[in-house]
């Protein structure tokens, strides 16, 4: 467990240089989607995870890192991980984005935060899209982690505007948990078997990389 924190640490430090660009692009989103969808700013926090595994390609991190005392199960388990604290930035920056909002006098969508929740679910479904072709591809990702970002931006922008102008959210407000436990709890084991699965697929295409 000590060596996943470090390992976590490690990426995040990588990011300090990122978090300006990152920073600008949460206010571009905001800018463009200010009326009714910052909330899909939360998503660019996906942003983080490529930049990090860029960064480990360009830089040759990972040879450097697989000669220290971890395996390379902790190494692909800590980049899975690493969506929890990036998850949380998503989160303080739709706090942040709502509060800027609210003081502007900006009208809220009341569905923002539902939106927001929503979001940051999607954010490990699309990362156990992206690990598994980052560790398929190696050291040659770096175009596809450039179009990775252009389509997680364009996506951003254009889902905000369309789904929450969508009867998906209203539905969404009016569903009462208690009359839907079931179907809730096999969406949360699919949910969950999605990412054991992509995880195991990032570790058996990482096991076979030669560094």
């Amino acid at each position: 467990m000590f060596n996943l924190l470090l390992l976590i640490r490690k990426d995040i430090i990588l990011l300090r240089n990122f978090i300006p660009l990152f920073l600008l692009s949460i206010l571009f989103v905001a800018y463009v989607q200010k009326d009714s969808s910052s909330m899909f700013a939360a998503f660019q926090s996906l942003l983080l995870l490529v930049y990090s595994c860029s960064m480990d390609a360009q830089n040759n991190n990972t040879k450097f890192v697989i000669g220290l005392p971890v395996s390379r199960q902790e190494i692909v388990l800590a980049k899975y991980l690493s969506l929890i604290p990036y998850n949380f930035i998503g989160l303080v920056c739709s706090l942040v984005l709502f509060l800027i909002s609210f003081s502007f006098g900006y009208s809220i969508s009341p569905v923002y935060w539902i939106g927001v929740y929503l979001t940051l679910l999607m954010i490990p479904l699309t990362a156990s899209i992206y690990l598994p072709i980052h560790y398929w591809l190696g050291y040659k990702n770096f175009y596809f982690n450039t179009f990775f970002n252009v389509v997680v931006t364009i996506t951003t922008i254009s889902a905000g505007a369309s789904l929450t102008n969508s009867s998906v959210f209203s539905k969404i407000t009016h569903l009462k948990l208690q009359d839907h436990l079931v179907q809730i709890g096999l969406i949360g084991i699919v949910y969950l078997f999605i990412l054991y699965f992509s995880y195991k697929i990032s570790l058996r295409l990482f096991s076979r990389e030669e560094l």
